[in-house]
């Protein structure tokens, strides 16, 4: 594709300018690929597109939708399991590199909790995907509702993608935030803030479908309550320390049409 095609692509009105900037880079989970230029270089068009991104935007209200109904039953098994969900109890590594952010140290140190997890409890997670079979302390959430509950397989699959994600998010929302502060953009949105809004999206969507890992076994109840709260631990650190990040509007996702 030759300068001239892609200019003309580009002014084509169903794209929208800059979307792909502002994204997670996980294009197979986008509700928006038929909008993205950068998308539609990569992959041929096909009849199937915008069934696609429907069928990815339900995918992700479900996981939302899920985590709304479950948040009262968490915290009573919260309480059952003696985990405070207001108090943070976070291991720390004993050495800190001065270089390195906090938020980039918590992060990081996430990545290492869910490769933990998964470590030790390969057999359960084995298991469930042979059997499929549900047991679950929340699964009165699903009594009244025609949807299909969201699958193990799914339930690992975004926390796997999610978990290096958000450290990168988060790193380019501080090297950002120290460029804007040498050449001043104070009026100007910021690509930190938008950085920054990103990895929080990353991190709700981590902690929703955490919960619904609680559907899949009676044991490791506690050790599932704890990443959870080092997600919100990693949560409210972000939304301090960039705190205008909530407001940033990303070109197409946030924008009314």
């Amino acid at each position: 594709m030759d300068s001239e095609e892609l200019i003309k692509r580009a002014k084509e009105p169903k794209y929208i300018s800059g979307i792909y900037n502002y994204c997670d880079r996980w294009c197979e989970r986008c509700s928006l690929t038929s909008h993205c230029l950068s998308y539609s270089i990569e992959k041929e068009q096909n009849s199937k597109r915008k069934e696609m991104d429907e069928a990815n935007e339900r995918f992700w209200d479900k996981i939302k939708e899920s985590f709304k109904l479950a948040l009262n039953l968490i915290e009573d098994l919260a309480k059952e399991q003696g985990v405070s969900l207001e108090s943070i109890e976070i291991e720390q590594d004993s050495v800190i590199d001065k270089k390195v952010n906090i938020l980039t140290h918590l992060a990081m140190n996430y990545t290492k909790l869910v490769d933990e997890w998964f470590k030790n409890n390969q057999p359960l997670i084995d298991n469930a995907f042979l059997t499929s079979k549900k047991t679950s302390y929340l699964k009165l959430v699903y009594s009244n509702s025609t949807e299909s509950p969201i699958s193990l397989k799914e339930i690992v699959e975004v926390i796997s993608y999610y978990k290096y994600a958000i450290t990168v998010k988060l790193s380019r929302a501080i090297k950002s935030r120290d460029h804007e502060a040498n050449i001043g953009l104070e009026k100007m949105p910021k690509d930190s803030d938008g950085s920054a809004k990103i990895a929080l999206i990353e991190i709700e969507r981590s902690i929703n479908v955490w919960s619904e890992l609680l559907k899949y076994y009676d044991a490791e109840k506690k050790d599932i309550l704890k990443i959870i709260n080092y997600l919100k631990r990693i949560q409210e650190t972000t939304e301090k320390e960039f705190p205008n990040a909530r407001s940033f509007i990303r070109p197409g996702f946030d924008e009314i049409a």
